[in-house]
């Protein structure tokens, strides 16, 4: 009980489930420096590898709820009328995701017509990455240099907006995901 808005009619909660990434791109690869020899160019630039990783996604659902029990049910998913056709404002942008004008609440007693998980957040891009070489030292032993970058190209990558219709901050992104992150690390193997 309480998962389904009206746990007597379940289908208008039929829907995309709250995880539904409905396009999803991945690419990565592993490249090897082709410089060889035992020229200063050689020594410097050979066997250096570089290993990028991207992956860019659509949004995932917002599931828009009242935030009050006005179906007097006492299950509290009360979700409500869309009025407008478009829900999202003209210039979509973080502060503003959602058009708060196009949600009206459901009135007293009744439940709203949207569907669960009806709009959709931001998409996001990631770019990762990896530069690293192993220098040989002794018979057995090699030096492993390694640079990693995560989110390399600091792209901002949005969270889901608030999906409350008594929030304040109703339609806004209020928080994004890590910025740039480098790291690096020396490796001895033997």
């Amino acid at each position: 009980m309480g998962y389904y808005q009206d746990d007597l009619r379940r289908y208008p909660d039929y829907a995309s489930c709250a995880y539904d990434l409905r396009h999803m791109f991945n690419v990565t690869g592993v490249a090897v420096s082709p410089v060889k020899g035992k020229t200063l160019a050689g020594l410097l630039l050979g066997a250096w590898k570089i290993a990028p990783l991207i992956r860019a996604t659509t949004g995932i659902p917002i599931n828009v709820t009242v935030g009050r029990d006005n179906s007097l049910t006492a299950i509290g998913r009360d979700r409500p009328n869309q009025v407008l056709a478009d829900p999202y404002p003209a210039s979509k942008s973080p502060t503003q995701w959602i058009n708060p004008a196009a949600f009206v609440p459901n009135p007293t007693g009744t439940f709203g017509g949207l569907g669960r998980n009806a709009l959709r957040a931001r998409g996001s891009l990631r770019v990762d990455g990896a530069l690293s070489r192993e220098f040989p030292m002794l018979e057995r032993f090699r030096l492993e240099a390694r640079a990693e970058g995560f989110n390399v190209i600091n792209h901002a990558n949005f969270s889901a907006p608030s999906g409350n219709l008594s929030s304040a901050t109703f339609g806004r992104i209020t928080s994004a995901g890590d910025p740039r992150i480098l790291q690096f690390a020396l490796k001895l193997h033997f």
